[in-house]
């Protein structure tokens, strides 16, 4: 074989690895999901990568890839070849969560035994992400006139509409104790319901 074959051959095998390590992106998995910023520093050089931006209090958006064994952060490093900015990708990831999780949040919701506090989980890895779609939770906090919630972990939501001081105090401690013992934390910050989304209404921080 002539040197030059040698090399052509060389720069090709080497190209398709590439390739093979760097797929595209599967805009058709892309999710938001929910993450803090404490959390992610946890994570140490790996958390600093992920993309990531603001949305309510200490918590953030993340962008990740749904596969059928597990949810992968996207790394800034994996986007910068995709032709498609950071919000365009997370406006994609929002359309694809809305799509999947058209259930109504009662559906998936039991109550507290000694408190108006509802308790959410949905058989998939978007309880929290649920936060995110405002037209979940509207007609919710328009019957009740008030709403609040929290995103402890990835798979949990406790919310309330009662303004009861007791029932405050027993979403509190529930967003505080799903978050210091389930898998995946987020927060125990509660927010309050605006009207077409939400705020920090309390950090609520742990003891």
């Amino acid at each position: 074989m002539r040197p030059g074959y040698l090399i052509v051959g060389v720069l090709l095998a080497a190209c398709s690895r590439k390739q093979q390590v760097e797929p595209q992106l599967p805009l058709h998995a892309l999710r938001v999901v929910l993450a803090s910023e404490a959390e992610l520093a946890k994570l140490g050089t790996a958390g600093d990568g992920i993309v990531r931006r603001p949305w309510v209090g200490p918590i953030v958006q993340t962008l990740a890839v749904e596969t059928p064994d597990a949810l992968t952060p996207l790394q800034h490093a994996r986007i910068a070849g995709s032709g498609m900015t950071a919000d365009a990708l997370f406006e994609r990831g929002l359309a694809n969560l809305r799509a999947a999780c058209k259930q109504p949040i009662q559906e998936r919701t039991v109550a507290m035994a000694k408190a108006q506090v509802q308790i959410t989980r949905s058989a998939d890895n978007f309880t929290a992400a649920r936060l995110q779609l405002p037209e979940l939770w509207k007609k919710i906090a328009s019957d009740a006139g008030q709403l609040y919630a929290a995103a402890p972990a990835r798979d949990i939501l406790v919310w309330t509409t009662s303004i009861v001081r007791a029932d405050q105090l027993a979403l509190r401690g529930q967003a505080r104790t799903a978050f210091q013992s389930r898998s995946d934390p987020i927060s125990s910050a509660i927010l309050r319901w605006t009207g077409d989304g939400w705020a920090l209404d309390d950090p609520n921080p742990i003891p």
